[in-house]
């Protein structure tokens, strides 16, 4: 049995903590922006998200929407325009970010 140092598992836990918040947070904002559509959230790919449900006219309707541009998508990688595309670094020292978000 390995014996992990109280930082370790303190780090461990506020990462996973984090991770929770975030993915709580993400989606509320997708449920949300669903419901104001009159539509229900269906599913996440990427940076875009599917609200489906039926329109006022009985019709089936499926919007996709993009992710908020700056999103992180997947390490060293940010959505822009409903793309995950790689982070863009400046030169500068100290090191900065191109974000394409606004």
């Amino acid at each position: 049995m390995m014996i992990l140092p109280l930082s370790v598992v303190l780090l461990a836990t506020y990462d996973y903590i984090h991770a929770n918040h975030c993915s709580t947070g993400l989606a509320s904002y997708m449920n949300t922006r669903c419901v104001g559509l009159n539509l229900k959230f269906v599913e996440r790919s990427g940076c875009t998200f599917t609200c489906q449900g039926v329109n006022s006219a009985g019709q089936n309707q499926i919007t996709i929407l993009n992710l908020v541009d700056g999103l992180p998508c997947e390490p060293c990688k940010e959505c822009c325009n409903g793309k995950c595309r790689p982070v863009q670094f400046g030169s500068l020292n100290p090191l900065t970010l191109k974000s394409c978000a606004k």
